[in-house]
């Protein structure tokens, strides 16, 4: 008895659901991944004997520098900083907190501006950012 043999298909392997897989993967990785955000700023921070680190997520992040420049999330204002700040509160969700970055040789007057316009808002988790002294 002779047994015809079938000519065997080549076996090939569909990769399109392990690409769809991978790009799920990526796509949540990408999402669910937290950054720091770091100034681009030359800041020089004061110094701090002890103090507790912000655990908040969605931060709002006004820097003082030297020179009394304000930044808003690294974008200089150049406008009256109430209006900037209601401006940002109507174009963003609500910040949970806010990080007030001054610079160690900021002049007093130009955080105080920065804390009247903020009494302005409903925003009352404010804290300071200080270098931790060695």
């Amino acid at each position: 008895m002779k047994f015809r043999r079938s000519q065997a298909e080549p076996v090939s392997l569909n990769l399109t659901p392990l690409i769809d897989v991978v790009f799920l993967l990526l796509i949540f990785f990408m999402v669910s991944t937290t950054f720091e955000r770091t100034s681009e700023l030359q800041i020089q921070l004061p110094d701090a004997q002890n103090g507790v680190a912000s655990e908040a997520k969605n931060i709002l992040q006004i820097e003082i520098t030297e020179q009394g420049q304000i930044y808003l999330n690294s974008v200089q204002i150049s406008t009256d900083l109430p209006n900037a700040l209601q401006r940002y509160l109507t174009e963003h969700n609500k910040p949970e907190a806010v990080s007030v970055i001054a610079d160690g040789r900021a002049l007093h007057l130009d955080v105080s501006k920065v804390l009247d316009a903020l009494a302005g808002t409903e925003l009352n988790n404010i804290s300071f950012q200080t270098r931790v002294k060695n």
